[in-house]
């Protein structure tokens, strides 16, 4: 199978592309990027790095085939055909993207910087014939939505990553209930931003349903909403919380290509009347078939859940304007 990672020599494409080689050995990969010195630089190093799956160390004995990870341009992915685009290209981060006070003012300025890259990319996909896509860029639903328009393709085939927020919940409240984060589901659903609604009424623990009072709501909501701001308050604008997001845009694609996916799975979709919102991306529970969405699954909210998805809907919707 071939995924093409469209902006692969970027942080989160580049650790897109490593994660990927690490799971599935047979997979060829294909790395876009404007920056196609350092694109190439990337494939040689992971194709120097799945080596070692080939010669495992302490052995002369081949263990599986290598990888395949090459560059391409953009304008040959009509010959290509590939199985799967990753969509990872991104402006640079804004200076003051570490802020929570600035949140809103950053994400808009993010938007207009990448909204011109997106839409370029959608234009060009216009053409294509419609495969699966992956959207990883920030602001994550925007873009996820203004991709979408502009490629003029069916909105079965685009899927903003949205699961890092389940990850950093499953890990909060391991912290909290003292049990390993396997043990926890909690599945999170909005924007992935500032307006994040975690679905408390469904969350478990040990496969049994688990009450949360109102001080840890708020506590493990704000944890997660704040989550990728602190990695970025440590480590600096020019990084970003890639560990999270390579394994979980790796999970996804993988899962997606094997249609290995028999439950909702909570990502940023078009919505065209499901939960009352019309014209807009936002994250909401979906299922899979053949590679595409088949359906988007309507639970049963409590009240305030969806107060809080209402909010979620009006921080997105105003910046989904062509």
């Amino acid at each position: 199978m071939q995924i093409v990672i469209i902006g692969g020599a970027g942080t989160i494409g580049s650790t897109v592309a490593y994660s990927l080689s690490i799971m599935d050995p047979e997979l060829e990969i294909f790395l876009v990027d404007i920056d196609q010195d350092s694109a190439e630089g990337h494939a040689l190093d992971l194709s120097y790095s799945s080596s070692h799956l080939c010669h495992p160390v302490g052995t002369s004995t081949p263990l599986v085939d290598s990888n395949v990870i090459k560059t391409l341009p953009l304008q040959s992915l009509h010959d290509l055909n590939p199985d799967l685009l990753i969509i990872t290209a991104s402006i640079p981060r804004p200076v003051n993207s570490s802020s929570k006070s600035s949140t809103k003012g950053w994400r808009l300025e993010f938007l207009k910087l990448n909204k011109p890259l997106i839409t370029s990319i959608g234009t060009y996909l216009e053409s294509m014939t419609p495969i699966p896509v992956i959207v990883v860029t920030n602001p994550l639903d925007r873009i996820t939505y203004h991709l979408w328009k502009s490629s003029n393709w069916p909105r079965k085939f685009f899927v903003g990553y949205s699961l890092s927020e389940q990850a950093r919940m499953a890990y909060y409240i391991s912290q909290l209930k003292q049990v390993a984060p396997s043990d926890v589901y909690c599945p999170v659903l909005g924007e992935h931003g500032d307006h994040v609604v975690p679905i408390f009424s469904r969350a478990k623990v040990q496969n049994m349903p688990v009450e949360f009072s109102p001080q840890e709501r708020q506590t493990l909501t704000e944890q997660v909403r704040d989550a990728a701001y602190e990695v970025i308050r440590l480590r600096g604008t020019e990084d970003s919380s890639r560990w999270v997001t390579g394994r979980g845009v790796s999970l996804l694609a993988l899962a997606l290509l094997s249609d290995d996916i028999s439950s909702p799975m909570p990502l940023s979709v078009p919505l065209e009347g499901e939960y009352g919102f019309n014209d807009v991306c936002l994250i909401v529970p979906v299922l899979f078939s053949n590679r595409n969405v088949t359906k988007i699954v309507e639970w049963d909210l409590s009240k305030e859940e969806k107060i809080e998805l209402q909010s979620a809907y009006n921080s997105v919707k105003s910046d989904c304007v062509l």
